[in-house]
């Protein structure tokens, strides 16, 4: 029997305008450093997630600094975190409906995201959809796809009696079947060759 429903935020929940991001930085850097920072951002985000367990903001300041040759200090990173909540979303066709569902049903609703939780508990209270879910995830927590952080995420429960959703076939689907764990690839803007599902209100349907 599923427990707990377990959902990737970015690309499944929400969709956000990351392209504020890049305001962001060119607001609080020089120009070469922006330059310079911007072209590398999404690789060293990637490169840290590989490298370390968690997100931390000391850690991934000196990460980044070293990694661009730009500082990117930690009081910056309190900004970046800040500024990242206020940043137009689109929620997802379904969403809302489905996530009435599994609590109408006893079922557990939370998100597993690799992020700072300031951003991602501010966002979804922003948009109104905290409340869906019993706990936000993040920061503080083995980053996907470590098996260890998707069976911390599935306590008190067994890993077969958790669902986890999400748009990254590496990180979200993979990562929770080595756990144990039950997955839903969704991916709704191209066709893959894998089971998936294009729409959320298929759960529906499935549970």
């Amino acid at each position: 029997m599923v427990k707990r429903f377990i959902w990737d935020l970015d690309g499944t929940i929400l969709d956000g305008d990351f392209s504020m991001e890049e305001k962001f930085f060119k607001d609080n850097l020089s120009e070469e450093d922006f330059l310079k920072f911007n072209k590398q951002r999404w690789d060293l985000i990637n490169a840290y997630e590989r490298e370390y367990p968690r997100y931390n903001k000391y850690l991934f300041s000196h990460f980044l600094s070293i990694g661009s040759g730009v500082m990117i200090s930690p009081e910056l990173i309190d900004k970046w975190i800040d500024y990242m909540i206020n940043i137009n979303e689109t929620i997802h066709p379904g969403a809302v409906e489905v996530l009435d569902y599994l609590n109408n049903k006893g079922i557990e609703n939370v998100i597993y995201s690799n992020w700072f939780t300031k951003t991602q508990v501010g966002r979804l209270k922003k948009v109104g959809l905290d409340s869906y879910f019993k706990e936000i995830i993040a920061d503080e927590h083995f980053m996907k796809p470590s098996e260890r952080g998707f069976l911390d995420t599935c306590w008190p429960y067994k890993p077969s009696e958790c669902v986890m959703v999400g748009d990254n076939y590496d990180k979200d689907i993979l990562g929770a079947r080595n756990a144990g764990l039950n997955a839903i690839y969704y991916s709704p803007k191209k066709d893959v060759d894998v089971p998936h599902i294009k729409r959320l209100v298929k759960i529906k349907e499935m549970y």
